[in-house]
């Protein structure tokens, strides 16, 4: 395997590493302490997954002229959803999930204030808009970010079948 390809290789572990992370949390700890912070860490790490996933999907499309990437990262974010996506077979339910998984990240980063309630975390931002995280969204954004790394994982080895010497 080339460097270039361990590189990607590497990236894509540590994205997995923190889905598995989330998983963790979500499933093991969340049930026993029963702590409203822990919904953010999870949330935090499957934001943190999903944008170096994201990253490195795009890096390989790059390096092999299939996109052309752009200076922002919301222009580059932009190019996945609508020219990427579909090629690592992620369906419009994956597609508006990894979306809702940024959009609750970036809420989370720009908070002025968050609380927990039984069972959910409330961010309020700036303007006073109410988001909430409840532990059911949680295990189905845990599932989701599953599935779109077990297609993206399995594109990636695809690759590298197609590309031995």
């Amino acid at each position: 395997m080339s460097d270039v390809h361990q590189e990607f290789a590497s990236s894509l572990m540590e994205a997995e590493k923190l889905w598995q992370s989330a998983d963790h949390l979500t499933y093991v700890t969340y049930p026993v302490v029963k702590d409203g912070k822990l919904l953010i860490r999870v949330l935090e790490n499957l934001y943190e997954s999903c944008r170096k996933l994201i990253s490195t999907v795009l890096k390989i499309e790059y390096l092999y002229k299939r996109v052309e990437l752009r200076k922002g990262s919301e222009q580059n974010l932009k190019i996945f959803f609508e020219k990427v996506a579909v090629r690592y077979g992620l369906n419009s339910e994956e597609i508006s999930g990894i979306r809702e998984i940024f959009a609750l990240g970036r809420k989370h980063k720009e908070s002025g204030m968050e609380f927990s309630r039984v069972g959910k975390v409330v961010i309020l931002d700036d303007d006073m808009r109410v988001s909430e995280i409840s532990l059911e969204k949680v295990k189905s954004q845990v599932q989701l970010v599953k599935g779109v790394l077990e297609k993206v994982n399995s594109k990636f080895r695809e690759g590298l079948e197609r590309y031995k010497y």
